[in-house]
């Protein structure tokens, strides 16, 4: 499955403190980076990265507010890619969910299919927590649907 660029933040962090953001190095080339992406430290490379296993979120930093590469809609061309991105490190995000499983409020989530999906499926590293709407006591998920995660970096 592809990730997309998309603004996933819902809002920012509980209590009121707002968005933390971090600018972390990357590998545009290698490894590219589309808003939205779940993004860990490569504790060997010292770069953030898209997540891509359960094993890597336990060094979760946030959701990437920023693409590595942006294509320019005037000239079908591209900017040079970036070498760094802006991390959101801690908020509520809209996160893809897992076909025919279903998400309460407060349940743990996991590393998905990508960089930009969730499973309820338990794993070793929790991604973040369900936070539903008031009134809706669960979601089932499906292509598509998206449902609100609580994230925080679990490094930073």
């Amino acid at each position: 499955m592809a990730t997309s660029n998309v603004n996933r933040l819902q809002y920012g962090g509980i209590g009121g403190q707002g968005v933390k953001s971090l600018h972390m190095p990357v590998d545009a080339v290698n490894f590219p980076v589309h808003v939205g992406d779940l993004m860990y430290m490569d504790q060997t490379a010292h770069l953030a990265k898209p997540l891509d296993s359960d094993a890597h979120a336990a060094t979760l930093i946030g959701v990437a507010a920023q693409p590595s590469q942006v294509s320019s809609n005037l000239d079908n061309g591209s900017i040079p890619a970036e070498k760094a991105v802006v991390v959101q490190s801690s908020g509520v995000f809209g996160l893809q969910t897992t076909a025919s499983e279903v998400y309460y409020p407060g349940q743990p989530v996991y590393a998905g299919a990508d960089a930009q999906t969730i499973t309820n499926v338990t794993g070793s590293n929790i991604i973040g927590w369900v936070i539903l709407p008031v009134g809706v006591a669960s979601i089932t998920g499906a292509a598509g649907v998206s449902v609100g995660v609580y994230v925080r970096s679990l490094i930073y």
